[in-house]
């Protein structure tokens, strides 16, 4: 890809995740453009492509077709991505970009990573929050003699419930705490802690729901290392990480989910429990996303390491899922 060249890009679906995040960030970022949406909302869809001076299609493969896109960016249902990511490779396109979950398990997930190494596609599952300036600054701090390596991690998504009615709640449509919420603590165990083969004890609780609305796992290594994971849809908002070096520990305010302007510094704690602040750029974390897959899509080895982080995630999300002991 050429700097400064815009890359034309298919958005399909287009609900409220798509309107407050996705398209602000594809507008904010240089190096793309909106060439085409696709909605299950014929109508939607082409009052948005009004608003965008974009055009609207009736599918993902008249899109790219009409339009010579070199990626899609699916935002649709959790149920939608398997046959989504499929037309997409399908049609040729070299770089198709997936909201979580990539899939509703982990059957359809390796089925998806394996077709896009077979078309010598880049598959990316979105994990916006590990292109911020704050991740890559709490990288560097635990391989810092300051922490010392990691030793010990915690994290916790959760959020009150939504609306009754919402997808969330639906089985059928891919719903449940474990995709929605889980994914990103879970996430972050299996990036920090290397991709390595790890024990897994879990459990979740359903409640009156037909889905599980809460969770917890956690993970430990051959090395000692452990990583405790918690979700939950219907307890009060929290997006928090600590970890625990040989040397010091990490605060990791709003480690997933946070606003462009968002600053507030992580806390280093020394061995004797002195404080100090740990600073990093603000950043729109989905235009640093947007950008990185400009920069390095063409890079084979960055392209297969992407890849491997899907599939290592998603070896301990279906662990997750399939050996969870309900407790409730």
């Amino acid at each position: 890809m050429t700097a400064g060249t815009a890359r034309p890009v298919v958005l399909a679906g287009l609900g409220r995740h798509a309107d407050k995040i996705v398209i602000p960030a594809l507008q904010a970022s240089p190096n793309w453009h909106i060439a085409g949406l696709v909605s299950g909302r014929p109508e939607v869809a082409a009052q948005r492509a009004d608003e965008l001076g974009s055009a609207a299609f009736p599918s993902l493969t008249a899109a790219i077709e009409a339009t010579g896109a070199g990626a899609v960016y699916l935002a649709g249902m959790p149920v939608s991505h398997l046959s989504d990511c499929r037309e997409a490779l399908e049609a040729g396109v070299p770089l198709v970009i997936c909201e979580k979950p990539l899939g509703v398990n982990g059957g359809e997930v390796a089925a998806l990573l394996e077709e896009a190494a077979g078309a010598g596609a880049l598959l990316y599952e979105v994990a916006a929050y590990q292109h911020h300036p704050q991740f890559e600054t709490l990288q560097r701090l635990i391989d810092s003699p300051e922490v010392g390596g990691l030793v010990h991690g915690y994290a916790r998504f959760s959020y009150p419930f939504m609306p009754e009615g919402d997808f969330r709640y639906r089985p059928a449509d891919g719903g449940g705490a474990l995709l929605d919420a889980g994914i990103y603590p879970l996430s972050m165990a299996a990036r920090l802690l290397g991709g390595e083969d790890v024990e897994i004890q879990a459990a979740e609780f359903r409640g009156d729901h037909d889905v599980d609305t809460a969770g917890s796992a956690t993970l430990s290594d051959r090395r000692g290392r452990s990583f405790q994971c918690s979700w939950g849809m219907g307890s009060a908002y929290a997006n928090v990480a600590r970890i625990v070096g040989a040397a010091g520990t990490v605060e990791v305010p709003r480690p997933f989910s946070k606003p462009a302007a968002f600053t507030e510094p992580m806390v280093l704690i020394g061995g004797w429990g002195e404080r100090t602040p740990v600073e990093y750029d603000a950043a729109d974390q989905f235009v640093r996303m947007l950008d990185d897959l400009h920069l390095h899509g063409d890079d084979g080895e960055w392209r297969s390491a992407a890849m491997r982080q899907i599939a290592d995630r998603w070896s301990v999300v279906e662990r997750v899922r399939t050996t969870a002991i309900r407790v409730g």
